[in-house]
């Protein structure tokens, strides 16, 4: 998580649930947990707080109680814009343009990698990959900077989504406006995700 975004709400898991709200709309608190690698408990209560408050909403799914954002509330539109707004500033401070390595906040994303000597031009397919499957809300907004929407659009359509889950899928199939027929052809044929289960 960004560290503009934690300085704001004092809380790397405050800032992580949020940030994640904002990308994918809805989650769990494992699912959460796991993406955020951060303490299951932790983000429990910090679900349970954000509840009552009113920022969040929650539904019995299976055995799941899954949150959204309350949409209902009267600051969702100037919460959702200042975690945006926050995640660009990061982007924007750790990205200097000419750099070819890649920013810091994303070094937990390449773990089995000598991080210190990977590069956009050496290891383009390796990162959308692994930006696409594993990255943070930072990590999604920094490729989408680097490498832009268009590009992404076609690099999902020839790779046919392989690596990605349903769910990512569908969320790619939204933001950018992946052909629904298409994309349901690769959940058929079991391509786009044999890699992404956890």
């Amino acid at each position: 998580m960004t560290s503009v975004l934690e300085s704001l709400l004092g809380s790397g898991s405050r800032a992580g649930i949020l940030a994640f709200l904002a990308a994918y709309k809805r989650g769990y608190a494992t699912e959460i947990a796991r993406f955020l690698d951060l303490d299951l408990f932790a983000i429990q209560k910090q679900l349970q707080k954000f509840e009552a408050a009113g920022l969040l909403r929650s539904r019995r799914e299976g055995r799941s109680r899954v949150y959204t954002f309350n949409l209902d509330h009267p600051l969702h539109k100037e919460l959702t814009g200042l975690i945006e707004k926050a995640i660009s500033l990061q982007v924007k401070t750790d990205s200097p343009g000419t750099s070819t390595s890649l920013p810091e906040y994303l070094r937990s994303f390449f773990w089995d990698y000598r991080f210190d000597t990977l590069t956009w031009e050496a290891d383009r397919e390796l990162i959308i990959r692994r930006l696409l499957t594993h990255g943070s809300w930072a990590g999604i907004v920094w490729l989408r900077r680097k490498i832009g929407d268009g590009e992404l659009r076609k690099w999902l359509i020839v790779h046919r989504g392989r690596g990605l889950s349903p769910r990512q899928l569908r969320f790619w199939s939204l933001v950018l406006g992946l052909p629904h027929r298409q994309v349901s052809s690769w959940f058929q044929t079991g391509q786009a995700y044999p890699w992404s289960v956890r």
